[in-house]
């Protein structure tokens, strides 16, 4: 036979509360999941996307490829990315060569130090622009981050 649970539990007892507490676990995996605290995976796009929000103008993404990515890769990747937004006017896409530096990055040198965020930032691989406004769209590749070894323009 089913009995109320005691204590703090108490109060989800009742069906309406067993129903609240189910639907707020489901806002914060959705919040979780949105934020990026999840990263998804999609190794059948050559990265793993790390992060996503919503820009006024747009979206931003922070994106990880494998290790020490060749210059190469770089630019297919690039490529991918053109081809994969294409629809979207407005784009940010921050490419590192590790998840958890992407995070870091995120997280930003308030909460987690400078000296962390600059390790972490040593990390950024590129950064792939999209600016429908000013008919700008771009893949910056860094050699290593913050010097730029090339600028390619669609």
């Amino acid at each position: 036979m089913w009995r109320p649970l005691k204590g703090s539990l108490a109060n989800i007892s009742t069906r309406r509360g067993f129903l609240a507490l189910l639907l707020a676990g489901i806002g914060v995996l959705a919040v979780a999941v949105g934020s990026g605290l999840f990263s998804r995976a999609a190794h059948d796009r050559g990265y793993q996307q790390v992060v996503q929000w919503s820009r006024p103008d747009g979206e931003g993404l922070f994106i990880a490829t494998g290790s020490d990515p060749s210059m190469d890769e770089l630019r297919a990747l690039g490529e991918r990315l053109r081809d994969e937004f294409r629809e979207q006017e407005d784009l940010v896409i921050m490419i590192f060569d590790d998840v958890g530096a992407a995070r870091e990055v995120f997280r930003g040198s308030r909460l987690i130090g400078e000296k962390r965020f600059q390790a972490a930032l040593a990390h950024q691989r590129a950064i792939y622009l999209k600016n429908g406004k000013r008919s700008e769209h771009k893949l910056t590749i860094y050699s290593p981050y913050p010097v730029v070894h090339k600028v390619i323009r669609y």
